[in-house]
């Protein structure tokens, strides 16, 4: 959204939180309001608002999820109301938003799909939230995806539906390249080589390769860099001293983090919804010049000329001593060169001209 014409007014309406969410976060009062309120603008052109809490369960029963969506209409609607806007380009990233797209006086809706939502585990059921996607598929006027499988499954159900992968903020973790890009010194003190994993540490994270890689080889130091969700397993790695969990850090310090990694790890289980994502980390790895290592996945195949891609654990450690023996600056370079073809400003591009070109036919 910041990338866009910053001529456009922007509405960000953050994802609401439900009733049950301050039991599965203390913080969750720090943090959220039970009504609608103003959080503030990033950019001048964009509004941030916090819809109020909703009830739970709407991504297990379609008519929960139907009455959530009325309720949060009557919000955006007031929230629009107070910028004065009228019939906006509605952009949603969320795959239960038909109801609430019809209740929206609009020019246009987006829909930009990130993830199989439904194959997330919890309080998800797959088949309702299938339903309610299809629903807003066949109402949006243009569809953006980010993987391979996302467009095979609804290209038959979409108007006009575009590959579109993730990218990176490649300027900032070009960062990592620089000699006047100071590294933390809690990574510094670490030995080498340091193999860094950037992300929350969530139920799609491969810990369990993680841990075998740490045991395997102990002489390897494995750096964490991002929270731990609750009920995650670690299978050890909490308890394992060439573990070191550096927690939460802010985007603007992560290309120094970076520059003191000799490897890049990008770990994901295989699943139905790691098949079918998009790994935002893996282009901002490539971004910072560091190597890369990775599972194999669907989205980073194209990319296997530049980074090294395992189908087991075996080959993972493999892969890694490999990218460990064989780094130069030429493969640096390369990575870097590939890195800047998939910039968030290349996809903006896209996007707008996609949406412009939508826009126009409706005229």
């Amino acid at each position: 959204m910041s990338r866009l014409d910053p001529s456009n007014r922007i509405l960000y309406v953050e994802p609401a939180a439900t009733l049950i969410s301050p039991f599965k976060d203390p913080s969750f009062w720090r943090k959220w309001r039970p009504w609608g309120w103003w959080a503030g603008r990033p950019r001048p052109n964009i509004h941030v608002f916090h819809p109020p809490v909703v009830l739970p369960f709407g991504n297990l029963h379609p008519g929960m999820g139907r009455i959530n969506q009325y309720w949060l209409a009557l919000w955006i609607r007031r929230a629009m109301r107070q910028l004065g806007m009228k019939r906006p380009v509605l952009w949603t990233y969320l795959p239960g938003t038909a109801v609430v797209a019809r209740l929206l006086e609009h020019k246009l809706l987006v829909y930009d799909c990130v993830d199989e939502h439904g194959a997330y585990r919890g309080l998800v059921n797959s088949k309702a939230v299938w339903e309610m996607e299809r629903d807003l598929l066949e109402l949006a006027d243009v569809t953006f995806v980010t993987a391979p499988g996302l467009y095979e499954r609804r290209r038959a159900h979409s108007r006009r539906i575009y590959y579109l992968p993730n990218a990176a903020d490649v300027a900032h973790f070009n960062k990592a390249c620089d000699p006047e890009t100071p590294v933390p010194e809690e990574i510094e003190r670490l030995p080498r080589p340091r193999l860094c994993f950037v992300g929350v540490i969530q139920e799609w994270v491969d810990t369990e390769l993680l841990a075998y890689v740490a045991r395997e080889r102990p002489e390897w130091t494995l750096v964490l860099i991002g929270p731990v969700t609750p009920g995650v397993g670690l299978h050890g790695l909490d308890r394992m001293g060439n573990v070191f969990f550096a927690g939460r850090k802010p985007k603007e310090e992560l290309p120094n983090y970076l520059k003191g990694c000799d490897v890049c790890l990008n770990v994901f289980r295989a699943s139905a919804l790691t098949a079918n994502v998009s790994p935002l980390k893996f282009y901002e790895y490539l971004a910072s010049g560091r190597p890369v290592v990775s599972t194999d996945m669907p989205a980073v195949r194209e990319f296997a000329d530049v980074v090294a891609v395992a189908a087991d654990a075996p080959g993972f450690i493999a892969a890694v001593e490999r990218t460990l023996a064989g780094e130069n600056t030429a493969r640096r370079e390369e990575r870097l060169a590939r890195a800047r073809e998939h910039s968030w400003e290349a996809r903006v591009a896209f996007m707008e001209e996609k949406i412009a070109a939508a826009l126009k036919e409706k005229e």
